[in-house]
């Protein structure tokens, strides 16, 4: 029987329909429950695991795959998309991400590159680089702008009940006998007015916390912030370089970059000062929730301890380098689900490397400006920053809310975050995201004000820096205009009457 055109494709039409299916589902495998699907097929986050048409400029929160990624990964593996990942492929296919993030980031072999489901099952690698067999104090900075599971991982702890391979745990005991001990000091990068601290200030409190834990024959795990939920870029890297100069192997310092709102010559500088890099790609990289990777200097992974039996819970062998101690102890399987979100990013990665890096920053400038002029049209505030300009703080701004609405607390923020993300579609035509509210500063008070945060995206970034000038200031002024339509719906809705005070 002969097929006709009108038959094939609707043949093809049914076959690009299971492979998408297929894939949609392997995507959200090999994570914990904040990966998890809803019926509305959004994770707790609001984001899909398929392309969405949404009007995305919630990266700073999570991100959606993007169609372009979404057909390469359909096109490379949709014949084996139903099928378990064999333990080779797993081992050559993040051997080929090893090989392709070295030379994003210029390492040449500098560094060794850890794979996790997630930027909070990452900490879990700055402790297995700091582990010396003494007991370890972690000094986490900004824990309200940082992951909010990191004030668990970070002191080596399960953070959930359930881990990336499956196994599960009792949320907040020790991952491993060798991380019972570790304790957990927290350094804020605000003042109590909201303010970011001077990096002088954050780094010499650092510095008087790793000398009370060498007193102690502890080992401290300074925590440092490149690019936090807000933006902030503490401490400085010239107080990170006297921080190594004055304490050097006394102590290992990770930088959460979770964002990836950093270029490759800063993470060359901090891979040179031996500390331990960590980002995500579902952030700015844009490629779909959860992923993540370490970047460990080579001389830290050359003193490592074997790692704990504890890992084999939370990791597999092939997300840990080969040679590295102890790795040869952890389970030979495979996580499709982090392969695949981890080559999507890495696809994001590369489109965006290839823009040229005036035209970045003039896309950027144009956002920075449009939101100028949404922030004075809602008659909102900016979240002050730290005054310097890099590539954290002209692609994610912080907005308050309760400049316009005094009673917008936190949780009143969230309450319109969430409107935004379900109703806006049946409001105006179009879905739109935003970044989640973060906590920065309190009201008159005490509530902890609201927010929402606007930021940019690779994808985003790429699709923005083709467009003529005339055009990009046209889209800027169209898309603002929409998310101004929506804070404004929302806080309406939201405080369009009293609310009855909870009864005890």
């Amino acid at each position: 029987m002969l097929l006709n055109s009108q038959s094939l494709d609707y043949a093809s039409s049914r076959a690009r329909t299971r492979y998408s299916a297929r894939l949609t589902s392997a995507l959200v495998s090999g994570g914990d429950g904040r990966i998890r699907l809803d019926a509305q097929g959004r994770n707790q986050y609001h984001a899909s695991a398929a392309p969405s048409d949404a009007l995305a400029y919630g990266s700073s929160t999570i991100s959606s795959i993007s169609a372009h990624a979404f057909d390469m990964l359909i096109g490379h593996w949709r014949d084996r998309l139903d099928q378990p990942v064999a333990s080779a492929d797993y081992i050559e296919g993040l051997g080929a991400i090893r090989e392709r993030l070295g030379d994003y980031f210029g390492l040449a072999g500098e560094a060794a590159i850890v794979f996790a489901a997630s930027g909070t099952d990452l900490e879990y690698v700055g402790l297995a680089a700091a582990y010396d067999g003494h007991p370890l104090t972690a000094v986490l900075l900004g824990r309200d702008e940082v992951g909010s599971g990191c004030v668990h991982s970070a002191a080596g702890r399960f953070f959930a009940g359930e881990t990336a391979t499956g196994a599960r745990v009792v949320a907040q005991a020790a991952i491993d006998p060798a991380f019972a001990g570790t304790e957990l000091i927290d350094v804020a990068v605000r003042d109590a007015t909201g303010n970011p601290r001077a990096s002088a200030a954050v780094t010499a409190e650092l510095s008087l916390h790793i000398e009370r834990a060498a007193a102690h024959r502890r080992r401290a795990v300074v925590h440092v912030v490149h690019g936090s939920k807000s933006g902030l870029t503490l401490p400085a890297l010239n107080d990170v370089e006297r921080l190594v100069a004055t304490h050097g192997d006394a102590m290992t310092i990770v930088v959460d970059a979770c964002q990836l709102r950093i270029t490759p010559a800063v993470v060359r500088r901090y891979i040179a000062l031996g500390c331990v890099v960590l980002m995500t790609g579902s952030k700015f990289a844009g490629g779909p929730p959860f992923s993540g990777f370490a970047l460990v200097p080579a001389s830290a992974r050359d003193r490592a301890q074997p790692l704990p039996e504890g890992f084999r819970r939370l990791s597999n062998r092939a997300e840990w380098p080969a040679d590295w101690p102890g790795a040869d102890r952890l389970h030979a399987t495979g996580n499709f689900g982090l392969l695949l979100r981890l080559q999507a990013a890495l696809f994001e990665m590369e489109r965006f490397a290839a823009l040229p890096e005036d035209r970045v920053a003039h896309v950027a400038a144009r956002f920075g400006h449009h939101v100028m002029r949404l922030v004075e049209r809602l008659e909102l505030a900016e979240v002050p920053g730290a005054g310097t300009s890099c590539l954290a703080t002209e692609t994610l701004r912080t907005l308050d809310l309760s400049a316009r609405w005094p009673q917008c607390d936190f949780d009143a923020a969230k309450d319109m975050h969430a409107l935004i993300a379900c109703q806006t579609r049946q409001w105006l035509g179009q879905e739109i995201r935003l970044g989640q509210p973060v906590k920065t500063h309190p009201l008159f008070d005490g509530r902890i004000a609201g927010t929402l945060r606007l930021s940019l995206s690779m994808p985003l970034l790429t699709e923005l820096a083709g467009l003529p000038d005339g055009a990009l200031d046209a889209r800027l002024d169209r898309d603002m205009s929409l998310i101004g339509a929506a804070i404004s719906t929302a806080g309406a809705v939201r405080f369009a009457a009293p609310r009855p005070a909870p009864v005890d």
